[in-house]
């Protein structure tokens, strides 16, 4: 057996955080000789990542793009022209990777149909999005029949098993590949006049909360302290927060687009602040940890599994306005420790994060089968 599928269940943008972890295993996979399938959403235009994929010796197989009228309904007409992907690669085993903990059932359904092994990564899950009893039923029953299911948190998990009501015995916490080096050291700024917060998350507000923070920001006592925030990152509610800007007269908010090179964005800000009202385990808190950087958080996901408040980091309690005020005002009190509180965050994260997320991930898939 050494035909394994990844399929990406993703349907929202050409690519995101939470493709780099099939990807680079998909990758490295083809590269130690295993023929490797991957099946994505055909987008207009598309990442450059998929060139990768291919370069590496994946073979790529687009899924029609269901947002056209005429595309819809052809699905409609015969639905199992979404699956046509396993009789073109005809695997031995099959990833299914997902941005939540629910958007790949009917692929794993296709799967035990067709019985064929499979795994099951889940990049997030949500206080805020339950299933119904059915989709509930449903789940439990593709999660408890596969091979492994992958989570990016032990908090995810638990919600999951909550969620889909099952003890998920078969379930491991596995960690997301990261853009900076594991051994990187970035001095600390020099600046310490104005303080710089960096926010790096795509503009979401449904999932990163950035309203939550502009909120907090437009308190007087922030609008006159020296404080600055930098927003890192392309998203769909890019236009909605620069508004929010305008409306609330936030003169200390930049917007900086997307960044290549995280640790750049670390040369000059102080902290990382994340007001998420979701998560797995954000990519970006790992790299600023690793980077010696304070961290400022939401109790959120995986967030507390590797945040201790007040040691290397700070946790507001939830993803609300007072408990996000309440957690930077800790962290303002203290900002001449930060320095010394990025560097427990620097010792912290590699006691949890593993050198190369990647290898160990392949190696726990090539137990399966």
């Amino acid at each position: 057996m050494n035909r394994i599928a990844f399929i990406s269940s993703n349907g929202f943008a050409p690519w995101g955080g939470s493709e780099e972890l099939w990807a680079q295993t998909a990758m490295r996979m083809a590269q130690e000789g295993f023929t490797v399938g991957v099946s994505i959403k055909g987008w207009t235009t598309e990442s450059k990542q998929v060139g990768k994929l291919e370069e590496s010796g994946c073979k790529i197989i687009r899924r029609h793009n269901d947002d056209s009228r005429l595309s819809r309904l052809m699905t409609r007409i015969n639905p199992k022209r979404t699956f046509a992907f396993f009789d073109t690669f005809n695997p031995d085993f099959v990833v299914i990777s997902q941005g939540g903990n629910g958007d790949g059932l009917p692929w794993m359904e296709e799967c035990l149909d067709r019985q064929t092994p499979f795994a099951i990564i889940s990049q997030a899950a949500s206080e805020s999005l339950w299933p119904s009893d059915s989709y509930s039923e449903r789940l439990s029953r593709a999660y408890l029949r596969a091979k492994q299911s992958f989570f990016v948190s032990q908090a995810n998990l638990e919600l999951t098993g909550k969620q889909i009501v099952v003890n998920l015995e078969n379930a491991k916490v596995i960690a997301n590949p990261f853009k900076v080096s594991y051994d990187i050291k970035v001095n600390y700024p020099q600046d310490t006049q104005k303080i710089k917060l960096a926010c790096v998350a795509r503009p979401d507000l449904f999932a990163k909360g950035q309203d939550l923070l502009f909120e907090v920001l437009k308190m007087e006592k922030w609008k006159n302290r020296p404080i600055e925030l930098s927003l890192f990152g392309k998203g769909e509610s890019e236009q909605s927060l620069r508004r929010l800007k305008e409306l609330w007269k936030l003169e200390n908010v930049n917007f900086c687009g997307y960044v290549d090179k995280v640790e750049t964005i670390w040369e000059n800000h102080h902290a990382l602040i994340l007001p998420s009202r979701f998560e797995g385990l954000p990519i970006a808190l790992v790299e600023a940890m690793l980077c010696a950087r304070t961290c400022i958080v939401t109790d959120i996901g995986g967030n507390a599994e590797l945040v201790e408040d007040g040691v290397s980091g700070f946790i507001a309690m939830a993803p609300k306005v007072e408990c996000i005020d309440e957690a930077l005002e800790k962290a303002w009190q203290k900002r001449d420790s930060w320095s010394e509180i990025g560097q427990n965050a620097a010792i912290r994260v590699r006691q949890k994060i593993p050198r190369d997320p990647i290898a160990v991930f392949a190696d726990e898939l090539k137990s399966l089968f």
